[in-house]
């Protein structure tokens, strides 16, 4: 066999530990589950228990280590992100199945993360499709605790020379962040350096956006910093849930006003929506 089918079947003997019923994780028994002759599966277990993964000290009922269980199960999440990730993307059920255990055996941890965050974005979209508005609050309440980051836009409240993209939007990093931890969520937003005229000299200034705030409740409330990111909770956020399937939408706003830190007589204080998309 070549590398990738020894890998490939290595994992497979390893879920079956996971899957199969108290008895039945023999190498009899994992033969006939996997369709796989008896001394393929025996050499695997060999080489599973010189990793530390499998005890054979009772030939006739091998079981996984604790080593082993905690890399059984970890790879077990993995497929199951995967396989739902290319179920999603189109992918027929055959080749996703395949697929999704060559994903879990070579994905980084950073490409495994994007996948996991994608697959959960599928996952409240799907549970949330007959809602057709919602707050942000009800997003997060459906979101696993996690990090995810969101392409967003920022609008002026009116169009100006034909353009109705905010100055500001240049003056955040892209994407945003969502935070979420126990169903409480807050977006992150990092200032970064933009450049306009002044509104008095016409000189080119830069600065950063400063006292940034969100709209609730019928007033503006000053946003928490940390230094350069500015946090708003979720919250305050309504969605709108736009087109099915794959063509899906969550489209979230919430109202800002900002200043800039060259002062209001060259860039007056300006209102603009903030608008994050799923």
């Amino acid at each position: 066999m070549s590398g990738i089918e020894d890998d490939l079947l290595n994992l497979r003997v390893m879920l079956c530990f996971l899957e199969s019923a108290p008895g039945d994780a023999t190498v009899t028994g994992i033969s006939r589950t996997l369709k796989e002759e008896k001394y393929k599966i025996s050499r695997v277990l060999i080489a599973l228990e010189k990793e530390g993964l499998v005890d054979r000290s009772d030939i006739r009922n091998p079981r996984l280590t604790e080593k082993g269980q905690a890399s059984a199960m970890r790879l077990r999440t993995r497929v199951q992100i995967s396989l739902n990730h290319l179920l999603y993307e189109g992918v027929d059920s055959e080749s996703a199945g395949h697929d999704s255990y060559i994903w879990s055996l070579y994905c980084t941890d950073d490409t495994m993360n994007v996948i996991r965050e994608s697959e959960e974005r599928y996952r409240v979209k799907y549970a949330i499709r007959e809602q057709k508005n919602f707050s942000g609050a009800e997003l997060c309440r459906k979101l696993k605790n996690g990090r995810y980051s969101f392409p967003f836009l920022i609008y002026r409240e009116q169009m100006k020379d034909g353009r109705i993209l905010s100055m500001a939007n240049e003056g955040f990093e892209h994407p945003c962040v969502l935070n979420v931890e126990d169903g409480i969520g807050e977006v992150q937003l990092r200032a970064i350096p933009m450049g306009a005229k002044s509104r008095m000299t016409g000189d080119f200034m830069k600065g950063k956006v400063t006292n940034l705030q969100y709209f609730e409740s019928g007033r503006f409330v000053s946003a928490e910093s940390n230094g350069q990111v500015y946090s708003i909770p979720a919250g305050v956020l309504s969605f709108v849930n736009i087109g099915t399937g794959i063509g899906q939408i969550l489209h979230g706003t919430v109202g800002l006003q900002m200043d800039c830190s060259v002062g209001i007589i060259h860039m007056p204080t300006s209102k603009a929506m903030f608008t994050m998309l799923i």
